[in-house]
């Protein structure tokens, strides 16, 4: 049974395409192989190029428990009818192409109409006994319970939800979800410390009325000048173009002024750089290193010059008596500026 399952699954998910156009027509008359559901399931199309063409109306036969879906022209469902029996149905506008299913029993088109001059009129074949007509691989397909492997896969399909609004996921994210994470992250970790008021302005500060003295700025006349770019551009002195006389200098590739490289690359072991040594300067030759000439005795080098000295003996200041000052003593010098006693403010005594 999964076996069978999965051999009608990739069969389903083939591109299967029937057109009403694949039928053989004459002047609008039409004759199509057998079309139902022990076919393979595919839609058929008033027009499957265009798809500008609808079905207007479609009989069906058979029994069992069924469905006649129609759609528009991107595929998409646009309604559907519950089959039990025979039934002569009229397509609402827009049926552009439609499908047979059935969950127990068999159901297969007989006749349908569409505006689609070239098939108006199409006559189905009649059910084929053990398999499919022209059906390619329906001996493959013509099993017990098809039919009810069909209704399954079609219930799955159906059970399948249809995706989401991601708008309104997104607006109930932002508008329930991420406020309640904010409000429970803050619950859990607490808040910040409320700032503390900013300090009130210091009373008493003399600002010298600086607020009030606002700098007078005289009228440059920049603006009522009526000066603009363009005196620059017409009024400015030509610049007077000189040739360079010394011809120039051409800019080369860098990579053009490498010097080629050797054929030979270098070899372990083998110290002769060979060719890579080319362009290095070259070594000196082996010299001797100058020597001083020997000299016999020990080189004169003369007298190391000596200060000219005229007195060995240094200047003292100059005393005349060699005695200091003594208090009260009105014959020494300056006698008369000294206090006579700690007391005395002006030194009078």
């Amino acid at each position: 049974m999964f076996k069978k399952i999965l051999i009608a699954i990739l069969f389903l998910s083939l591109p299967i395409h029937v057109s009403a156009e694949d039928a053989t027509c004459s002047n609008g008359e039409c004759t199509f192989p057998y079309y139902g559901t022990n076919d393979t399931i595919a839609i058929i199309w008033a027009d499957s190029t265009y798809r500008d063409d609808t079905f207007t109306r479609v009989k069906i036969d058979g029994n069992g428990d069924g469905k006649l879906r129609w759609y528009d022209a991107n595929q998409n469902v646009l309604g559907e009818q519950v089959l039990t029996g025979p039934i002569d149905f009229s397509f609402p506008p827009g049926a552009y192409g439609f499908k047979l299913f059935a969950s127990t029993g068999e159901f297969h088109a007989v006749e349908a109409w569409s505006t689609n001059p070239n098939s108006a009129h199409i006559v189905f074949g009649a059910k084929p006994n053990g398999g499919g007509g022209n059906c390619i691989g329906c001996d493959l397909f013509n099993c017990p319970g098809w039919s009810q492997y069909m209704g399954k896969l079609e219930e799955i399909k159906d059970s399948i939800p249809p995706a989401p609004n991601w708008g309104n996921v997104a607006t109930i994210f932002r508008d329930i979800i991420v406020p309640k994470l904010i409000a429970d992250m803050g619950e859990m970790l607490g808040t910040a410390p409320t700032p503390p008021a900013e300090p009130p302005d210091l009373s008493g500060v003399d600002t010298h009325d600086i607020e009030d003295k606002v700098p007078n700025m005289p009228d440059s006349g920049l603006d009522t000048s009526g000066f603009t770019k363009g005196n620059i551009e017409s009024q400015a002195p030509e610049i007077e173009f000189r040739d360079d006389e010394s011809g120039g200098f051409d800019i080369v590739n860098p990579i053009d002024t490498l010097p080629d490289l050797p054929d030979k690359m270098p070899e372990p072991g083998n110290t002769d750089a060979g060719e890579w040594d080319a362009g290095h300067p070259k070594e000196p030759e082996d010299q001797p290193m100058p020597i001083p000439k020997d000299q016999d005795g020990t080189p004169d080098i003369g007298n190391p010059p000596i200060p000219n000295h005229n007195n060995d003996t240094p200047p003292s200041p100059g005393d005349n008596t060699g005695n200091p000052p003594i208090p009260h003593d009105d014959s020494m010098p300056d006698a008369k500026n000294y206090k006579k006693h700690p007391d005395d403010p002006d030194g009078s005594g």
